[in-house]
């Protein structure tokens, strides 16, 4: 294909509208507040993601004592000198035992997890979980 003057003119014209006028990206001020948010995103998931790994664990370790029948034979004490024992093995730390119940409901043995945690994220800001399960 050959061009004639006014074509070539034409091409040029079309890339010209198709080429952006002026280059996009990030400003140095979107930059910062990209990382600023990255940065508090992470400080808050590596501060609060710990404590919910913890919970699950010390509910796991419940749910195993009551599906294997060996809660039903077990103290309160017993029950949390087990789950104390399991908290060590794997390296729970800063979880209150006395909020560890034991009852019987309709003949069942329930264990109740029932406790707060108070986090502190940065400087008088601090991040509270509350936690409450029967386990049944």
């Amino acid at each position: 294909m050959f061009l004639t003057p006014d074509s070539a003119g034409d091409v040029m014209n079309t890339m010209l509208n198709v080429m952006p006028r002026q280059q996009r990206g990030f400003s140095k001020l979107g930059l910062v507040l990209m990382l600023v948010v990255l940065v508090s995103g992470l400080t808050f998931g590596l501060k609060v993601l710990p404590v919910y790994i913890d919970h699950n664990f010390v509910r796991g370790v419940a749910e195993s004592l009551l599906e294997s029948g060996r809660a039903s034979a077990m103290t309160q004490a017993e029950l949390r000198s087990e789950i104390a024992s399991s908290m060590r093995v794997n390296n729970v730390r800063d979880f209150d035992l006395d909020s560890i119940s034991t009852s019987r409901v309709n003949g069942a043995n329930v264990i109740s997890i029932a406790y707060e945690r108070r986090i502190p994220l940065v400087a008088n800001i601090d991040i509270i979980l509350s936690f409450d399960d029967q386990i049944q």
